[in-house]
């Protein structure tokens, strides 16, 4: 948890998130390969196989104070932020050929989850 907050901390929530979406992504039937794989200085949060194609998966996650005015975590995925990510699937190994965004919105509530297929 946050001490400044009711919310959990932005390292816990990015975990919950990313573990959120791996679990999503296999019962879609699609394969994760890696996750948090170090490359060079950055890092991918998941490395999938989807669809027959290795894909790098961005994963965005925000904790939403209240329904309305809330951060998006699609607002966390830029133009800056997907060449970084294109970037760091051209230099794996095995090329990744597609980047993909998940974006988790936790909320009072419960969890909303987007996925946007080549989104990078």
């Amino acid at each position: 948890m946050d001490p400044r907050s009711d919310h959990p901390s932005r390292r816990d929530t990015g975990r919950a998130a990313e573990d959120l979406a791996a679990r999503f992504l296999e019962r879609k039937g699609h394969v994760v390969l890696a996750r948090n794989l170090r490359v060079g200085r950055g890092e991918i949060d998941i490395l999938a196989e989807i669809d027959g194609e290795r894909a790098v998966v961005e994963v965005r996650s925000r904790w939403a104070a209240s329904d309305a005015g809330s951060p998006d975590p699609l607002d966390a995925f830029d133009a800056a932020k997907a060449r970084q990510v294109r970037k760091l699937a051209a230099s794996l190994p095995a090329r990744a050929r597609r980047v993909d965004l998940i974006a988790v919105r936790f909320h009072r509530h419960g969890v909303d989850l987007l996925w946007l297929p080549r989104a990078g």
